[in-house]
């Protein structure tokens, strides 16, 4: 079955994505008279593959299975936040969900049959453990993640507290073993700390207490002209909470949701900012969702500088579809914007880009987290152009 499974998700994506984007984005011509690239053209080339796998295969196979395959491989190919979750296995999968990455720390994705990690929270199991994000996730549990669908994958990640994880990662070619156990790990609230005498504003997550403990951490700030604001490896929450924070930054146009590239709803910043001195915004292939608009929103409007690795690229909202089968489909039915109302569907680019390219010799074992940090303090305190000045 695992050969007729690895076929069906080598040719899902080119046959069975047409039928779900028609489906989803209401593209099927039925009024139309057929094309060369007809929705009916694929539907009769899928029907015509299914029939002679069924045939002919060596092994006999089953249409749940394969169906199953196919759906994992469509999902698969739209982004990495869709999917498919059979019906046996979806009241598992929701209650996975409502733990998320509480009890590992991990935000793990799969794009193209490869898993790998986005982000491993502060002080969380996995980030202990050094797991760090741009790791492949070979194995998780001794099973190749290969055709390991992603609902399995986040299944075994919010498993009960004292569950033993191992994982075979491959970080920068280099293969490696890491373990931690499971347990209990909750995001510390939005708060100021002092790097070298400047202020940080760590937001870790973001949901309906994240404006208000900004704004108490950033009441005491009144002396100070410098503010980082460190993004890194936050992903997920509410993004409707990001544009709360952005409001405390700056007044008027914040964003807007769009969906099939019409305004659904909007954001405004009405309140005079409580921050006017100078921003740089840390971020990394972490940043991700909600951090993401937040990132916008002070670069756009509250002229920000960010500084680190081009983020995620993924500020969606998901929606769910109960199937026939009693299955679940979960895919992308929006996108937040900025204030410039373009969809942040893409990565943000930093305006310095540090990352494992731009290192340089004296650089070359210092740890690419501290990089970013003392990169992003250099450019708010203007120590680069100063540099650059006096060569």
């Amino acid at each position: 079955m695992t050969r007729i499974r690895l076929l069906f998700l080598l040719v899902s994506a080119a046959l069975v994505l047409p039928i779900l984007t028609g489906t989803l984005l209401g593209a099927a011509e039925r009024e139309q008279p057929p094309r060369e690239d007809s929705f009916y053209k694929y539907l009769s080339v899928f029907s015509e593959v299914l029939s002679l796998v069924r045939q002919a295969y060596v092994e006999q196979s089953d249409v749940e299975t394969l169906m199953a395959g196919a759906l994992d491989g469509t999902t698969d190919a739209l982004d990495p936040f869709s999917l498919y979750v059979p019906a046996p296995h979806v009241e598992s999968f929701l209650e996975a969900r409502e733990v998320g990455r509480h009890h590992s720390g991990l935000e793990l994705l799969k794009e193209r049959g490869v898993a790998y990690v986005v982000a491993a929270e502060k002080g969380s199991p996995a980030h202990a453990a050094g797991v760090k994000a741009g790791d492949i996730v070979a194995e998780i549990q001794g099973r190749s993640t290969r055709l390991m669908p992603l609902w399995e994958v986040q299944e075994l990640l919010a498993g009960s507290p004292g569950t033993r994880i191992e994982l075979d990662v491959i970080r920068l070619g280099e293969p490696r073993q890491v373990a931690f156990e499971l347990r209990r790990f909750d995001n510390p609230p939005a708060a100021i700390e002092r790097v070298e005498g400047t202020a940080m504003l760590r937001v870790p997550a973001f949901d309906g207490e994240t404006a208000g403990q900004v704004r108490a951490a950033l009441a005491p700030l009144g002396g100070d002209k410098h503010l980082l604001v460190d993004l890194r490896g936050v992903g997920g929450g509410d993004p409707e909470a990001a544009y709360a924070v952005g409001q405390l930054f700056a007044r008027g146009e914040l964003g807007a949701l769009l969906q099939k590239g019409e305004r659904v709803s909007g954001f405004t910043g009405g309140e005079a900012p409580l921050w006017q001195g100078k921003i740089v915004v840390l971020v990394d292939r972490g940043t991700l969702g909600p951090a993401e608009i937040l990132a916008s929103v002070l670069r756009q409007k509250a002229g920000a500088e960010l500084v680190g690795e081009p983020t995620f690229g993924h500020a969606g909202r998901q929606a769910t579809a109960e199937l026939s089968t009693r299955g679940r489909l979960l895919f992308t039915d929006a996108f937040y914007a900025g204030p410039d109302g373009a969809a942040i569907d893409d990565s943000l680019q930093p305006d310095l880009r540090v990352d494992e390219r731009s290192r340089t010799f004296i650089e070359k074992d210092a740890p690419l987290e501290e990089l970013i940090l003392q990169r992003g303090l250099r450019r708010l305190r203007g120590e680069d152009a100063e540099a650059k000045a006096a060569a």
